[in-house]
């Protein structure tokens, strides 16, 4: 059973290639066998972070969730669980691989008398689709105690292989390590491991607000928090680049990196308040797309049509250009034309459609992309356009 999904558009994406090499970067890896009542009272206990929050990420279908927890049930061999100790909390680990495994224990062996797990009986699980024991179809945890005790009493015992990362060096190493887990499937996005690793109030908000956001879930099409984070992977790019911290240098992860970890910083400093306002302002300004192209927002058009996924490298530009008050009203009282604009704009500059599509998240195709829809728009409203400070701040070769 796979933890993974695939992205809806790659472009732009982070990846391995934003990994730095550093021969010397290795771990002190432990393996070591936990019986599942071992490591739910790991979770319980809050040695493995596994924070309520993860309940909006949640991607495997309760069907999914019941068939891990009957493969315990059968002894059937499961994947390990990969964690790294955290560094400023030893003791407690981070989930790099296995957190919806783990979740399904955490939902299914919720205890109604624990207080620990208050906050997670509203996702307590009862089991569904089994076939292999079918008996359980339709019971709680207890349920299983109650009517069953051998059934339960194998599960508790069952054996889960967890692989302990301690006296890691660096994040790339973590993200190496993860990236490599999933190579063998479709990718994962990993903001889910930045979550992670620049925990605070910054990354919580960044967690939530995304979640529950109407705008970015219109954009993503979506009626659900993305399983995946993509929402919250938008709302942080947002962030980089319209606050502009940090100059674009061609390391999408680092940029992204070093925002989350400046801007967990000054949260108390009047950060807090300028994070929400700029959020407020992608908002706004990701529903006036929403009024200026339809759902056609933040699409590529390419051979004489509109591609169905989202392009995050046009998200980046599209929204950037909505935020400023005079292009925003012009493009709001002009979508036909700002629409045809940028139609033609896809159809005569190669180049441009280039710095949105493969390869793109080198500074001079960063450069190009805001550069050109830019311009364009200057050219059909007459008014003045500004690169983001993170752009600006390029040499003008875009290197």
């Amino acid at each position: 059973m796979n933890d993974a999904t695939d992205w809806d558009d790659d472009s732009s994406a982070e990846d391995e290639g934003d990994l730095l090499p550093w021969e010397d970067d290795e771990a002190a890896t432990t393996t070591v066998d936990w019986t599942v009542e071992t490591v739910v009272s790991q979770m319980r206990k809050g040695r493995i972070d596994l924070n309520p929050s993860f309940q909006r990420r949640d991607a495997w279908t309760r069907v999914a969730k019941s068939k891990y927890i009957e493969s315990l049930v059968q002894r059937f061999p499961v994947p390990q669980i990969v964690l790294a100790e955290d560094a400023k909390n030893p003791g407690k680990f981070l989930v790099i691989d296995g957190k919806q495994r783990l979740l399904s224990l955490r939902q299914f062996c919720a205890d109604l008398e624990d207080p620990r797990d208050v906050k997670w009986q509203g996702e307590k699980l009862r089991l569904a689709g089994l076939k292999e024991n079918a008996k359980l179809n339709g019971l709680t945890y207890e349920r299983m105690e109650e009517k069953f005790p051998a059934d339960a009493t194998r599960f508790e015992n069952a054996t889960i292989r967890a692989v302990l990362l301690r006296k890691w060096h660096s994040q790339d190493f973590l993200y190496t390590i993860f990236y490599r887990l999933n190579s063998g499937s479709l990718k994962l996005s990993a903001q889910e491991l930045r979550q992670a690793l620049v925990p605070g109030d910054f990354m919580e908000f960044i967690d939530s607000h995304s979640g529950s956001s109407p705008a970015l879930r219109w954009l993503l099409r979506k009626p659900k928090p993305d399983r995946r984070m993509v929402d919250a992977e938008l709302l942080l790019r947002f962030l980089a680049f319209n606050m502009g911290f940090h100059v674009y240098e061609g390391n999408l992860k680092n940029f992204l990196d070093d925002t989350a970890e400046t801007l967990s910083k000054r949260w108390e400093e009047g950060g807090e308040q300028r994070v929400k306002e700029a959020a407020e302002l992608m908002e706004a300004s990701i529903f006036a797309a929403k009024e200026v192209f339809g759902d056609k927002a933040c699409r590529k058009y390419t051979d004489g049509k509109f591609e169905r996924s989202l392009n995050r490298a046009l998200f980046d530009v599209q929204i950037h250009y909505l935020t400023d008050p005079s292009l925003r009203e012009w493009q709001l009282q002009n979508p036909e034309t700002t629409v045809a604009a940028f139609k033609a704009l896809c159809a005569s500059d190669p180049a441009f459609i280039d710095s949105v599509s493969s390869t793109t998240k080198t500074p001079r195709a960063v450069k190009k992309r805001f550069e050109a829809w830019g311009a364009k728009l200057s050219d059909i409203s007459g008014l003045p356009h500004s690169y983001p400070t993170s752009v600006s701040g390029m040499s003008d070769d875009g290197s």
